[in-house]
C-alpha cells in the first residue's frame, strides 16, 4: 500500500511538471516531421446527458453550438494540411462522437481526402447503436467502434445516472450483441471499483463480456478527478482505493481464459487489434477543444472553452493554450512511461531512438522497477510483472485524474475575443495569438 501511495504522489507530482508550459506565452501547434505519419486525434466534447464520474472535457449537447464546432474542427484539420502534417489513422473520441452523424462523417471523410489514412477509431455510446447511425460510420470507413458501457449491473448503472439515459444492462447486452463482428474491432469501455459494485458484480460482468463476444475491453479503474469526488460521493458513495487492487488482480484472472492483456486495462480476444491510441501511436496531434497532442518531444494542450475555440478557429489562430517542449531525459521517460502501459519495452528499440545512453540517464526509474519486484529482464525486454502491471495502472490512473484537474484550473468563463466588426481597437495585435497557416490561393 505504501508504494501505491509513492507512486500516486510521484507521478502526480511529475504530470503537473510536465503540464507546466516552458518558454513563451504564445504556442502553436508543434512542427511536424515531414517524413512521419502521425495518429490525429478529434475531440467531440458533447453529451446529451453528462455522467457524474465523466473527468474528460464535455458539454451538454446544444445544436447550434455543435454545428459551429464542427465546421471550426474541419478548418483546424485544414490548419495541419497546411502544416505539412500526415496522418494515417484517425480516433475520435468523447464527449459523444456521434452526437451528430453527418458532421461526424464530414470531418473524417474530409480528413481522408488529405491524407491516406487506414484505421478509424470512434467511440459512441449503446443509445447509438442504432440503424442509421452504424451506417453512418460503415460509410466513413470505421475498424474500431469503441462503446462506452462502464457496468451491466443495474444497481451502478442507477447509481452513475446511466439506465434512464442508455437503458438496462440487458437492454446494453442485446445491443452489443447485434453489432458484434460489424466492426474489425468491437471494444467495450468498462469501469472497476464503484463504490457500491461487489466483486461479484464485477465477476458478472466479466461473464457478459465474454457472451457477448466483444473484441476487445478496456477496464479502467475508477478515475476520479478533485472536482468529481464529491458528485461521486453523493451518487454511489466514498472510493475505496484500499481495495482497487485486490478487484484488479480478480478481474485480470477472471479475463485470462479468454482475453490476453494488450495493456494494463486493455484485453483483446486475438493479436493485432486496433489498440488506443497513446499506446498504438508514439506520437499524435490533438485537435479540438481540451484536447492534447504530442508530437517530437512537444506535449501541448488546447483551449478548454468550446466558445473561445471556436472564435479562434475562426480568426485563423492557433487554439493552443499550453506547450511543453521536453527535455531528453523528459522524452526518455515519458516514452518509457507510455511503452510500459502496454507491459513491456524493448531496450534494443529505446537505444535506438534515444543511444546508449538511455539506460544511464534513467538508472533511477530502472532501479525502481527491479528493487520493488515491478519488472524483469526478460529476451531483451523490460517486461511488468503482475505487481507491476498494478503498479502502472496506478501511475496511469494518477496521470489521468491529474489532467483532469488541470483540465478544471484552466476552464474559465470564455475569453471575449472581438469580432472585426467591433473595432481594430478592441481586435487581439497578430503578436497575441499565433496564426494559424493558410492554404495558398488559386492565384498565387
Amino acid at each position: 500500500m505504501l508504494t501505491e501511495i509513492f507512486l500516486r504522489i510521484h507521478a502526480a507530482r511529475l504530470t503537473r511538471r510536465y503540464l507546466a508550459p516552458k518558454g513563451s506565452s504564445v504556442y502553436s501547434p508543434p512542427q511536424p516531421d515531414s517524413k512521419a505519419q502521425y495518429l490525429l486525434y478529434i475531440h467531440i466534447p458533447f453529451c446529451q446527458e453528462l455522467c457524474p464520474f465523466c473527468s474528460f472535457l464535455r458539454v451538454k449537447f446544444e445544436p447550434s453550438l455543435a454545428k459551429a464546432y464542427f465546421d471550426a474542427l474541419k478548418k483546424e484539420i485544414d490548419a495541419y494540411h497546411n502544416l505539412g502534417y500526415s496522418f494515417n489513422s484517425i480516433y475520435v473520441g468523447g464527449g459523444t462522437p456521434t452526437i451528430m452523424p453527418d458532421k461526424l462523417a464530414d470531418i473524417v471523410l474530409h480528413a481522408k481526402s488529405l491524407w491516406p489514412v487506414t484505421q478509424v477509431s470512434v467511440e459512441t455510446n449503446p443509445s447509438h447503436l442504432t440503424g442509421d447511425i452504424l451506417s453512418v460510420l460503415k460509410d466513413i470507413g470505421a475498424n474500431r467502434l469503441s462503446v462506452g458501457v462502464q457496468s451491466f449491473d443495474d444497481r451502478v448503472l442507477r447509481s452513475i445516472q446511466r439506465y434512464d439515459k442508455y437503458g438496462s444492462g440487458q437492454q446494453i447486452r442485446q445491443k452489443l450483441s447485434s453489432v458484434a463482428g460489424m466492426f474489425d474491432t468491437l471494444n467495450v469501455d468498462m469501469i472497476f471499483n464503484f463504490p457500491n459494485q461487489t466483486a461479484e458484480m464485477l465477476k458478472a460482468d466479466v461473464n457478459i463480456i465474454k457472451e457477448i463476444k466483444a473484441d476487445q475491453v478496456t477496464w479502467y479503474p475508477l478515475i476520479i478527478s478533485k472536482s468529481r469526488k464529491r458528485q461521486i460521493a453523493t451518487s454511489c458513495g466514498r472510493i475505496n482505493s484500499r481495495r482497487e487492487r485486490r478487484l484488479y488482480d480478480m478481474l485480470t484472472q477472471e479475463l485470462a481464459d479468454t482475453y490476453n492483456a494488450e495493456s494494463v486495462w486493455c484485453f483483446a480476444n486475438r493479436p493485432g487489434l486496433i489498440d488506443e491510441y497513446p499506446v498504438s501511436h508514439d506520437d499524435y496531434a490533438g485537435l479540438g477543444a481540451g484536447s492534447m497532442g504530442y508530437v517530437n518531444g512537444a506535449l501541448y494542450f488546447n483551449t478548454f472553452s468550446i466558445p473561445d475555440y471556436i472564435r479562434m478557429i475562426e480568426q485563423d489562430r492557433s487554439p493552443v493554450l499550453a506547450v511543453r517542449n521536453f527535455s531528453p531525459v523528459e522524452k526518455m521517460r515519458f516514452s518509457l512511461l507510455l511503452k510500459l502501459l502496454t507491459g513491456s519495452a524493448s531496450i534494443a528499440a529505446m537505444k535506438t531512438k534515444y543511444g546508449k545512453r538511455f539506460v544511464r540517464c534513467l538508472w533511477k526509474e530502472l532501479l525502481f522497477l527491479f528493487i520493488t519486484r515491478s519488472a524483469v529482464f526478460s529476451n531483451g525486454n523490460i517486461v511488468l510483472t503482475a505487481r507491476g502491471r498494478y503498479y502502472w495502472l496506478t501511475i496511469m490512473s494518477t496521470l489521468f485524474a491529474t489532467l483532469g484537474d488541470y483540465r478544471d484550473l484552466h476552464t474559465p468563463p470564455p475569453i471575449v475575443i472581438p469580432s472585426a466588426a467591433e473595432g481594430s481597437a478592441k481586435t487581439p495585435s497578430p503578436q497575441s495569438l499565433p496564426c494559424l497557416p493558410r492554404a495558398p490561393s488559386r492565384g498565387a
